[in-house]
């Protein structure tokens, strides 16, 4: 997706690299509430013990944009605050440490963007809610991981060292959504060597981690291997089924992905005629025409695909033994509100009814349920993340 908006892709990228240094050091003066913690000021606690991710809320395209604001969302005091005061117990932190590192050995972060991440946490922890550092839209890394490997281990490194006081609530998370020529058997390769780095500074703290193809249930299940039978990880997954009423009419999306007005749960009350794009490819024929004719307990766009998505990531669960936490889930504001919320209702309580903790997509835009120039919710949007 063109810019992250979803959960897809996103633009920057290495040509940003050595230019987000700069620009990070320049804009870091410019942020509101940045802050460095007074010597004399001790660290804020946090939430007592393990943190159990419950019910989350991602603070997306801030610091995971090439440099914080470039996407039109920075973070304030504010937005930690209402998360707690709202009722979640955590908050994920999406950021991206690439383009705010050198290019060159030892690659070395800019001291600026980690006080900004430090910031962060801190706001986080000071308002009683645990926090998921997560290293997010690292792009070089999903397209030559072989040559970017060094680079990602010591970006760890260095972000487990800075975070190895703090308490338990706060977590990691190793990489988001591994795709592109990032193969399973390359990232569980790497995925094992970075959390030798990380257990070298933290060797208890908790560690998300998830498989290929985007953070994929399926994924999860079927290639996410478990190094070295760590006990303190959170098998995670990412869930947007069905796609193509998540992200319907998404501009950073192919032009299959262009048909408006799909509702859930299917079948639609009258049939969809999708794009011509769509309906020249395979898989997205075959889906609407299911969908306009498939009765609701079969329809791939009702809740037996959620019902799917979630058994596969309980059967990665059943056979390791660990938690599993759905990292992102949410519907584009371009579905009407009623889907909407049906959508995000069904699968948040599916989430829960499994055992699995989650953190709603919020990206301050197409998927925002907490509009951040009003401070207000989205009322339905709360509603369904937050009551039954």
């Amino acid at each position: 997706m063109v810019p992250k908006v979803g959960s897809w892709l996103v633009v920057g990228g290495m040509a940003l690299a050595t230019s987000g240094l700069v620009l990070g050091a320049l804009q870091g003066c410019l942020l509101p509430d940045k802050v460095t913690r007074s010597a004399k000021r001790p660290p804020p606690k946090g939430p007592p013990g393990r943190p159990t991710l419950r019910r989350g809320i991602n603070l997306g395209n801030a610091l995971d944009a090439p440099n914080e604001g470039d996407w039109g969302v920075t973070l304030a005091e504010s937005d930690f605050a209402a998360m707690r005061e709202a009722g979640f117990d955590h908050v994920r932190l999406p950021v991206r440490f690439d383009t705010h590192a050198s290019p060159e050995p030892p690659y070395t972060l800019d001291p600026d963007f980690l006080d900004r991440v430090d910031w962060a946490v801190d706001q986080a922890l000071e308002n009683d809610l645990a926090v998921v550092v997560d290293m997010h839209h690292y792009e070089s890394m999903e397209k030559t991981p072989d040559q970017e490997r060094p680079r990602f281990l010591a970006l760890w490194r260095q972000v487990a060292a800075r975070l190895r006081t703090r308490p338990e609530a706060v977590v990691f998370e190793a990489l988001n959504e591994p795709n592109s020529a990032m193969t399973a058997n390359k990232w569980n390769q790497i995925l094992a060597e970075a959390l030798r780095v990380i257990r070298a500074s933290n060797p208890t703290r908790l560690v998300v981690v998830e498989g290929v193809d985007w953070a994929s249930a399926k994924s999860l299940r079927d290639t996410l291997d478990v190094p070295g039978g760590d006990p303190n990880l959170i098998g995670s997954f990412h869930m947007y089924q069905p796609i193509l009423f998540t992200h319907q009419g998404a501009h950073w999306m192919g032009p299959e992905f262009q048909t408006r007005n799909v509702v859930f749960p299917g079948p639609p009350p009258a049939p969809i005629t999708p794009v011509p794009a769509a309906a020249a490819t395979a898989w997205t024929r075959e889906w609407f025409a299911h969908y306009d004719s498939y009765p609701a307990d079969t329809n791939p766009g009702g809740p037996s695909t959620i019902h799917e998505q979630l058994e596969m990531a309980q059967a990665w669960a059943d056979r390791h033994h660990l938690p599993v936490y759905m990292g992102e889930f949410g519907a584009i504001r371009n579905a009407d509100a009623t889907s909407r919320e049906a959508w995000v209702r069904m699968t948040r309580k599916e989430a829960e009814t499994h055992g699995f903790g989650w953190a709603y997509w919020d990206d301050g835009g197409d998927f925002e349920a907490y509009d951040r120039r009003s401070r207000a919710w989205v009322p339905y949007l709360k509603s369904a993340l937050l009551h039954e």
